[in-house]
């Protein structure tokens, strides 16, 4: 009676464990800026900040003790997974993009000055009034 007893005590703890820990549904968690390299091959020496803007959104952070610095950051993690953070550093010179880091390949182009592929860099480009 007793080793009956202790079988079900012992299927009972054993169910439990198997199903709060091993079965568990963690959703996915992106937050971030979301950047493409697409996006990136568009960035050219002299654009403006209002230009990188309107290309690829406003910046997740912006140093506050250095206004020059603009910092694109997308976290995402699937499941339980490791998690993904791609980040992309953009430096100013006044009002003047200048270089730019991170995980992103810089543009064979980027060094060229403002790029004729992308029509939101030419020095006669506005933004869409409404």
């Amino acid at each position: 009676m007793q080793i009956k007893h202790f079988l079900k005590i012992s299927a009972f703890v054993v169910a439990t464990t198997l199903l709060t820990t091993s079965c568990a549904y963690r959703a996915p968690l992106t937050q971030g800026n979301y950047v493409e390299q697409d996006l990136v091959n568009q960035l050219a020496v002299g654009m403006t900040k209002e230009q990188v803007r309107y290309l690829l959104g406003t910046p997740m952070v912006i140093d506050p003790y250095d206004s020059t610095r603009w910092y694109y950051v997308h976290f995402s993690r699937i499941g339980w997974n490791d998690p993904t953070v791609q980040t992309l550093v953009l430096l100013f010179n006044g009002d003047s993009l200048v270089d730019m880091s991170g995980d992103f390949q810089k543009p064979t182009t980027f060094d060229s000055g403002i790029g004729v592929q992308n029509p939101a860099a030419s020095p006669d480009f506005e933004l869409p009034k409404n």
